[in-house]
């Protein structure tokens, strides 16, 4: 049996949380998307969204290398779009676009 907790402001109507959730969400969060966090725990991508805000989370995706940022940089100077970045680096289209704009 799941050991649950109740992680909700009052108005929740949904299931509560249980431990082996959060502990999946607190060590996923900016690794897997939020579809992605959905999907693996079978709730809806408002659900992970609330939970992780409400559990102090960033589900924002970082860059795990500063050689990666400065590269897609580069491309991005030379005139490659942010399509192309993406997919030569294996990266998501937000997280180019974030590396590039933003300095994420």
């Amino acid at each position: 049996m799941q050991d649950y907790l109740e992680v909700s402001m009052g108005w929740s109507t949904g299931r509560a949380w249980s431990r082996e959730e959060l502990r999946i969400l607190e060590q996923s969060a900016g690794k897997v998307s939020v579809s992605g966090l959905a999907l693996q725990l079978g709730r809806s991508k408002q659900s992970v969204q609330n939970c992780a805000i409400r559990q102090g989370l960033s589900l924002r995706i970082r860059v795990g290398n500063e050689d990666d940022a400065y590269l897609c940089r580069e491309l991005y100077k030379e005139g490659l779009n942010i399509s192309v970045i993406a997919e030569k680096m294996e990266m998501s289209r937000s997280q180019v676009f974030n590396i590039i704009y933003r300095g994420n």
